[in-house]
């Protein structure tokens, strides 16, 4: 992903909790929250600390998300900053507001990330 799309990312060594999401970006002034998960079932393994992080950084305007790739398709969803508790209890079948399968539009998937017009979330 940090190789794929165009912006400049920091991955965050996180290793005393507090949930903050593995990768930051900015690109052209906009700025971004991504916590990265794979798996192999249906289960997503999120803490609660993550929950708390993403969902009160998306109520308060911020741009966060949950990166989701399921190891054996190797479909990649994307899911809004405040849909933690709820992949984390239904797992990859919640509804996602992208979903790619190789070859993957990277490009498509930076502009989705990156999009200005939908900073304000709950505006």
């Amino acid at each position: 992903l940090m190789k794929n799309i165009d912006a400049q990312w920091t991955r965050i060594e996180n290793r005393h909790g507090g949930g903050i999401p593995d990768i930051y970006g900015i690109r052209d002034g906009v700025v971004i929250w991504l916590e990265l998960k794979c798996i192999k079932q249906n289960s997503i393994n999120l803490s609660p600390l993550q929950i708390s992080w993403n969902y009160n950084n998306f109520r308060n305007g911020g741009k966060n998300y949950y990166i989701v790739r399921d190891a054996r398709s190797k479909v990649i969803k994307l899911y809004d900053g405040d849909k933690g508790r709820e992949i984390k209890e239904k797992g990859f079948t919640v509804p996602c507001i992208v979903e790619i399968s190789p070859p993957y539009d990277w490009q498509g998937l930076g502009d989705q990330l990156f999009d200005e017009n939908s900073i304000l979330h709950n505006g």
